[in-house]
């Protein structure tokens, strides 16, 4: 009996470690492309609306615009956040020691790799919850 459990457990170990395996391309990627977005968009309002012909057409063209809209605003905003970044750590360079300045891009690098681990993971962003950092006296 007890070979026979033991058998069921390495049997479904190996079965989960080999299931979890991927290659890191194949982990949540899926490619972004604006356009092919906006037209899933526009045929799903399509079926839901019963568009006429006229009115998908400036619908996809409307959609189209938006998605690149977002994206061009997207990066914009990536582009300050990465000037405000930069200034931060200039600003802290000028403050700290060398050695001092070297544990800190470490401990930076470090955060950042487990920030995308999360991401990765499917971990990302604040969903409000308890877990995320609210603390009970701040709520009213």
């Amino acid at each position: 009996m007890k070979k026979l459990i033991m058998s069921l457990a390495v049997i479904s170990a190996l079965s989960v470690g080999a299931f979890a395996q991927k290659s890191g391309n194949e982990v949540g990627k899926r490619e972004f492309n604006p356009e092919k977005m906006a037209e899933k968009r526009s045929e799903r309002l399509k079926a839901d609306l019963k568009l006429t012909d006229e009115q998908f057409a400036a619908v996809t063209k409307l959609n189209k615009e938006s998605v690149a809209n977002r994206e061009a605003e997207r990066k914009e905003l990536k582009a300050k956040h990465d000037a405000k970044k930069s200034a931060y750590k200039n600003e802290m360079k000028k403050i700290l020691t060398p050695e001092q300045y070297k544990t800190f891009e470490e401990k930076l690098a470090t955060n950042e790799a487990r920030r995308k681990e999360g991401m990765r993971k499917g971990r990302g962003g604040n969903h409000g919850g308890p877990h995320h950092g609210a603390r009970p006296e701040n709520k009213g």
